[in-house]
């Protein structure tokens, strides 16, 4: 079972940061969906930009082997964000893809955490 898990996290990644870059890019083209729901949040039009950004950024790191760690801290923080949001308007049920979101973010940090070991300059 650890061995199958193993070989389905570099995958579960992948499909997460494609998804995600996908999606941090229709924020960055000003997608009218994605900024109808910002702005019936309240929140600017500047920060479609930032979360957009960095949802390009951790979906492009989320790909690359190498620093996945990074890419999975940096989404699981927008996803914190996104459950924030949710809960503060009363939004229950989208809470759901967000949490699992959130929880496959973080399963694909624990299971690459001496990828992160490395990065800091551990051993």
């Amino acid at each position: 079972m650890v061995k199958s898990r193993g070989r389905a996290m570099p995958v579960v990644a992948a499909v997460l940061g494609l998804m995600l870059a996908v999606s941090g890019v229709t924020k960055l083209v000003g997608e009218s969906h994605q900024v109808a729901m910002f702005t019936m949040v309240g929140l600017p039009g500047w920060f479609l930009a930032l979360v957009g950004t960095f949802e390009v950024i951790g979906g492009i790191l989320l790909l690359v082997p190498a620093t996945t760690p990074v890419g999975s801290l940096i989404l699981s923080t927008i996803m914190v964000g996104a459950l924030w949001t949710h809960v503060a308007l009363g939004e229950w049920v989208k809470l759901v893809p967000v949490g699992v979101l959130l929880a496959l973010l973080l399963m694909i940090f624990r299971s690459n955490r001496w990828r992160a070991v490395r990065l800091l300059g551990g051993v």
